[in-house]
């Protein structure tokens, strides 16, 4: 049994969060209880190994997981506190610190807003700017809401889920057929991503005129789309650092590269706190670290996306820890065991951006430059999954990309140069599959 100083780590078992977390805690003199699947365990011994104590949980399932946490400290185990960096984790995390008492979110907050429906209505109610939304059961449904939102265009995506994946913009009625193949697509993806992790994901067979799940559809939003990352500190967010995205854009805006500290117009970083302090305790929010997606539009007003309780992904948290020089996990951490948090010297020192590598859809016959990533000084991570023979999907989400080059410079001009001259000088050459030939890709 791990001492009274243990912190639970929920779904931890991954590179390099689950690592940080691990490091950060270890600092702190914390003991780490390690809980995730045997699937994800198994793919990182190393953090295993590192724990104070392993235990294979289906942590995405939140009745067992909270019967599981109820079940130790009935049996004399005490935690600290209860934290999670995945997005499955998080309503779990938020009911194991409601049940024991332990500092966090409510329950009732996060599903609010994992529910991207939810969490919209909630900002409109309370006077935050939002497009028109609906959510929608059937084919007849979405036409309906289109017809009451002329001219458009409008996003159609899943009420839950992350990244891009899903999503699709509808100009007219005549692309919303591809758009609804996109998301089921997307969501197969997901499914088989998560039974990879060793979660039970059944799928439901869609009744008779209804879809399989339900989708959200909802007005385009024109501005430049940016998120924001950051701590809650004594229950106030406080931002460590904006993000600028790079996407695909129309039709399916996935993320190709993200930068860091964003160059926002004059005024617009106060008015994206001052937002962020007025929005997130009204979702009833006030724990943890928070990943904040917005639109700032072209009359300088700011309009929240999806809000997360933990870190951004695709390494938007390595990137705002090293710009920052900021422990996140560890400002988390640091309140579990009472101690002050000092916001005054937050702020960026340098830079940091990401892009990742897409080439077309084939087979994978030759792949040279990535000597030069990996000698680069800037380099702050790097990922090569890509080989001779190694096969390639033609981009539709998220899901299809795997290489990058994260790199560091002194302005953020300078960083997102090196990203890009980085992942330029890397040549993959493919040949295209069958598959991908036949491929016509979405019909937008």
């Amino acid at each position: 049994m791990a001492s009274a100083r243990s912190l639970l780590l929920l779904g931890g078992a991954l590179r390099p969060t689950g690592a940080h977390c691990m490091e950060q805690a270890e600092e702190r003199g914390l003991d780490v209880i390690l809980a995730d699947t045997r699937e994800n365990l198994s793919k990182v011994p190393e953090l295993a190994e590192r724990a104070a104590l392993t235990v294979e949980l289906p942590y995405a399932d939140v009745e067992a997981t909270v019967a599981w946490a109820v079940g130790q400290k009935k049996a004399g185990q005490e935690f600290l506190g209860v934290y999670g960096t995945r997005e499955t984790a998080a309503e779990s995390v938020a009911a194991v610190a409601e049940v024991l008492g332990l500092p966090g979110n409510g329950r009732a907050a996060v599903r609010r807003i994992q529910d991207k429906f939810a969490c919209r209505a909630a900002l409109a109610e309370r006077g935050f700017r939002q497009p028109p939304v609906a959510r929608c059961s059937s084919e007849g449904e979405i036409r309906e809401f289109l017809a009451a939102h002329r001219p458009g265009p409008w996003i159609v995506k899943p009420p839950t889920g992350r990244g891009s994946a899903g999503v699709s913009l509808v100009r007219d009625e005549s692309d919303l057929e591809a758009a609804l193949v996109h998301l089921a697509h997307a969501r197969r993806e997901l499914r088989e991503e998560l039974v990879g992790q060793g979660m039970d994901m059944a799928a439901d067979e869609p009744t008779e005129a209804a879809l399989a799940e339900d989708v959200l559809v909802e007005g385009f939003q024109t501005g430049e789309e940016f998120s924001a990352e950051g701590v809650f500190v004594d229950g106030v967010p406080r931002l460590l650092a904006v993000t600028a995205k790079v996407t695909t854009g129309a039709p399916h805006f996935i993320e190709l590269g993200h930068a860091m500290p964003a160059d926002l117009p004059p005024g617009a970083q106060a008015d994206v706190v001052s937002t962020l302090e007025r929005a997130l305790p009204a979702l009833g929010l006030s724990w943890g670290v928070f990943h904040v997606e917005f639109w700032l539009e072209r009359d300088g007003g700011i309009v929240l996306g999806e809000v997360h309780v933990r870190p951004g992904g695709d390494y938007i948290h390595v990137m705002a820890q090293h710009i920052t020089d900021t422990q996140m996990h560890g400002a988390v951490f640091d309140q579990f065991l009472g101690e002050p948090v000092d916001v005054s010297g937050w702020g960026a020192r340098r830079a940091a951006a990401i892009r990742f590598l897409t080439p077309p859809g084939g087979t994978v016959t030759a792949v040279d430059g990535w000597a030069e990533v990996a000698a680069s000084p800037h380099l702050l991570a790097g990922k090569l999954t890509l080989k001779e023979g190694s096969e390639t999907a033609p981009l539709k989400s998220s899901y299809d990309r795997s290489s990058f080059v994260c790199v560091t410079g002194a302005t953020l001009q300078e960083a997102v140069d090196t990203a890009e001259r980085l992942a330029a000088g890397v040549k993959i050459e493919v040949t295209p599959s069958a598959a991908a030939a036949d491929d016509p890709g979405d019909c937008f």
